[in-house]
């Protein structure tokens, strides 16, 4: 059989890669096309043949993220009927995708400030539609009594706004394996600071 032969990214991808990349270390606003031009392997004016300007570029780095993460939250989540295993699914997806794409999803994070109002708002939206997902899957489980979540909206926001935050100190060559993490992480949502030997009593 023969190998499949690698697939490599386009001028265009590499630009975004190395822009997420940039705007990580030196934030959007410290950035310039022409070190993105440097650190891409193009001439300066050739940015612009792919990208009307540097915000066009923020935006699709936001943009593509943020549809990465709902078009494989979906695909994760889609064979699960249980929300117990849905929420499992879920969470791990989203540490993992945070853990791999830390350049992108750190931009997205952290550069919602520097869109233009329209962009902003397109990615405000796809926000609102991911965290939506998480609170819907907690609405689910509380009803059919495997959860008891008081406020699913706030309870949605907690999780992520917690596991997204995992890429700021993990350390690949530090005490523990991105398995080890996620599977802390998910036991500590479903179990809390009490445990599983916890007793609400003894608030």
């Amino acid at each position: 059989m023969e190998a499949k032969a690698e697939t490599r990214p386009s001028r265009k991808g590499i630009i975004l890669q190395e822009a997420a990349r940039l705007f990580r270390e030196k934030g959007y606003r410290a950035s310039t096309l022409r070190e993105l031009a440097r650190r891409s392997g193009v001439k300066g004016g050739s940015i612009y043949y792919h990208f009307a300007s540097k915000q066009e570029i923020l935006y699709r780095i936001m943009d593509e993220t943020m549809n990465n993460l709902l078009q494989g939250l979906e695909h994760e989540i889609r064979e699960e009927q249980d929300p117990v295993h849905r929420l499992n699914r879920g969470i791990e997806f989203h540490i993992r995708y945070h853990l791999e794409n830390q350049d992108e999803t750190h931009v997205a994070d952290t550069e919602l400030i520097n869109l233009g109002d329209d962009h902003r708002r397109r990615i405000v939206g796809k926000r609102a539609e991911y965290e939506r997902t998480f609170s819907g899957i907690l609405e689910e489980g509380t009803r059919e009594g495997v959860m008891g979540v008081g406020n699913t909206k706030l309870a949605s926001i907690a999780v992520l706004q917690m596991c997204t935050g995992i890429p700021y100190w993990f350390n690949e060559e530090g005490p523990l394996s991105v398995d080890e993490v996620v599977a802390q992480y998910i036991d500590f949502v479903f179990w809390g600071v009490l445990g599983r030997a916890g007793r609400r009593e003894s608030i």
